[in-house]
Parts: structure tokens; sequence; C-alpha cells
């Protein structure tokens, strides 16, 4: 079994490169592909934007592991107090969300829209299936897949926003502000709509009401940076 040379971790055979610090595996022959260097011979660590599919096997990995000991400690902590599964179905639920997620974007090599889409139908199929298992269908349809969906909803539009946009500075600080704000008053409508069966906003109001200022300002400074204006001139300092 190899050992990389850089930082100790013992490699797989297959592995052409540590999971954990991108070296090379010596001869095999990817010292010139698998990292590249500056012209005075540095690393030039542009590989560390984009994991490799060992890196990405291994996190998935480390990350079942430790939601595979979560579940088993929360059912068994559940069954021990009330002799049945109760509140523990939530937290498996989200454990089983999170799985979905980590399993198709580590190995379905697919565009991030379609990884998400793909990951959305799968752990819409997991919660259906957690909940006809327990108690019959009923949180799943009614919030869980909402809360789900409106994740999602956000993410792909956050997304797409940093796609699309030319300039990426604090304005995409500014998005995930209101997109924040956004998800914050999808949850407790959804969540209120599930428990009273009627659309009662509070504390979202409030989130959004001490965000979406922030954000303005986000918005202006980013927009007098990108025409070369001075901030100094701009706040009279």
């Amino acid at each position: 079994m190899a050992i990389c040379k850089n930082c100790g971790v013992e490699l797989e055979e297959v592995m052409l490169s540590c999971p954990l610090c991108g070296e090379p595996v010596a001869g095999s022959g990817e010292s010139g592909t698998s990292r590249q260097t500056t012209p005075a011979g540095e690393p030039a660590f542009q590989p560390r934007a984009e994991m490799s599919q060992p890196q990405k096997k291994f996190t998935w990995e480390i990350i079942s592991i430790i939601l595979l000991s979560g579940l088993i400690a929360t059912f068994i902590v559940d069954f021990v107090i009330n002799q049945t599964i109760t509140w523990s179905e939530y937290p498996v639920a989200i454990s089983l969300t999170i799985f979905a997620y980590i399993s198709l974007f580590a190995f379905w090599q697919q565009p991030t829209l379609l990884q998400i889409a793909g990951s959305l139908a799968l752990s819409i199929v997991f919660l259906l299936l957690l909940d006809l298992l327990t108690n019959g269908i009923s949180w799943s349809v009614g919030l869980g897949i909402p809360l789900l969906l409106a994740a999602n909803l956000v993410a792909a539009g956050l997304i797409g926003v940093i796609y699309r946009s030319k300039y990426k500075g604090i304005n995409l600080l500014a998005w995930g502000f209101l997109g924040a704000a956004f998800l914050c008053l999808c949850i407790e409508g959804i969540l209120v709509r599930f428990m009273t069966g009627t659309f009662r906003f509070g504390w979202s109001l409030i989130v959004c009401g001490s965000v979406i200022p922030v954000a303005l300002v986000l918005f202006f400074v980013h927009l007098r940076l990108k025409k070369g204006r001075s901030l100094e001139k701009t706040f009279h300092m």
C-alpha cells in the first residue's frame, strides 16, 4: 500500500493522487497533470477548486459514516425512551436528505442544476418511504417536501445568479442575504401552515427587515466599485 509523501496518508493502489492534499502518487505518471505549477516550480493549487474523484469518494465515505453513526444513535435513544419511533424520524429524514445530495454530487457527473434536481427527486423518495414506514404519509407531504422544494429553489436561484453575474464581488454576498431572507419566509410559512392550517408570518419578517437593508447597502457599494468610484468620496471620509 502506497503512502503519501506529503501528508503520510495510506493510499489505495488505484489512487493516482492523495485524496487529502492532492499530491500525485509516486510513479503514477501524473506529476505533470494532476497539479499545475508556476514557472518557478511552485504549486499553483488551481486543482483545489475542483475535487478529484478520489477526494469526492473519500469525503462521501467520511460523511456517510458520520450520518450512519448519528442515525443508529438517534434510533436507539428514541426507542429506549419511548419504546417506539417518534421524534427520531425527523433527524433521520435530514440525514437521508444529506446522504442523497452528497451521493449524487460525488458520483453523478452532471451540471450542477441537474445534480440538484436529481438529488431533490431522490430525497423526496427517501422522505416518502420513511414517512410510509413509520406512521403513514403525513409530515412528508405537508412539511418535509415543501421545505425541501423551498431550499432547492433558493439554491438554484443563487447558482443561476452566480453563473450569470458578469462582475462577481460583494453583490453575490447581497444575493446570499436575500436568498436567506426568502428561505426564512418559506420556512415559517410552511411550518405555520403545517401546524395551524393558516399562513402567518412573525419572526421571518423581522429577519427580512434586518437583512434587506444590508443587502441594499452591499449592492450600492458593489455598484460604486464597479464604476470605479471612490468609497471615501461617496461616504465623505
